[in-house]
């Protein structure tokens, strides 16, 4: 998926700001990869697709069915996947569960940013923001937004920058912290990574990516954040099988503007001329 005109003019009017562009080098690299590899690739932290092997993961706990590789995964027998069921909080200080709460046969889509961040992040809450009121019929009945905090903001921190902006409250929209450890396994497991791990864990750059997810179906995509929250929002409907899509007013396509007319051009019409006794004889 392209970035939209949208994204463009964010990019365009934030030279100069090394924050922005870290992360649209990295993004670029990512989207990349995104249409290239498999399924099993973008959610396994690309282990198939590099050569070189990132360091062991440190958890809150130690599950024995995956390795030590950060974004691991299992598939389960009816076909999902399963990761590390991390131990989150929530902006109110919930205890929420990884894979229990947030994954298990959820539909959401998920950003990574961070309540101090000088970059993109401000511009992506506000995009996604559009693209809730858009999706406003069906959030939170199923559909969810998750926003990862990548610097252990505090519950607290994380109320005030939502409440700052108009989202707290929003049925379906969470805002989650745990240690960085564990968000990089989190960030790894929906494919926002870097082999390189100087790149990837300099914050700065961050992932200006959002990942979305059908659990029950196994099915995921991502586009940039800072797309046109239209597309963000076809995104998330997308991930509902075909005959079960929600109509949204929003989201119907408008008929596209007719062709323009052709000065003094006529159209030619059938010829009146008997076909010629050659042209009506059956081929041999």
């Amino acid at each position: 998926m392209s970035l939209s005109n949208d994204a463009g003019n964010h990019a365009n009017n934030s030279d100069g700001d090394p924050e922005i562009t870290a992360s649209r080098a990295m993004d670029r690299r990512r989207a990349i990869a995104s249409l290239l590899l498999p399924g099993a690739a973008l959610l396994g932290g690309c282990a198939s697709a590099v050569t070189a092997k990132p360091s062991a993961i440190a958890v809150d706990s130690v599950d024995p069915r995956f390795d030590d590789r950060p974004g691991a995964f299992i598939m389960q027998p009816d076909g999902t996947r399963a990761f590390r069921n991390h131990i989150l909080r929530d902006q109110d200080g919930n205890v929420v569960r990884y894979q229990d709460d947030l994954i298990e046969g959820q539909i959401f889509a998920a950003t990574f940013m961070y309540v101090n961040c000088k970059g993109i992040c401000a511009d992506m809450t506000s995009k996604m923001a559009q693209a809730y009121d858009i999706l406003t019929p069906v959030m939170g009945k199923p559909v969810r937004f998750y926003s990862f905090s990548l610097a252990e903001d505090s519950p607290a921190q994380m109320k005030e920058y939502m409440e700052a902006r108009g989202l707290y409250g929003r049925p379906g929209w969470t805002f989650l912290t745990a240690s960085e450890s564990v968000m990089k396994d989190i960030r790894w497991g929906f494919g926002f990574m870097d082999v390189n791990e100087e790149i990837d864990n300099n914050r700065v750059g961050h992932t200006g990516m959002v990942r979305f997810g059908n659990h029950k179906l196994d099915k995921w995509s991502s586009c940039p954040a800072l797309s046109n929250p239209v597309v963000t929002a076809r995104s998330v409907i997308s991930l509902y099988p075909p005959g079960q899509r929600p109509h949204i007013a929003a989201l119907e396509r408008v008929e596209p503007h007719p062709a323009r007319a052709i000065p003094g051009y006529q159209p030619v019409g059938p010829s009146s001329q008997a076909p010629s006794q050659a042209s009506s004889q059956a081929p041999l």
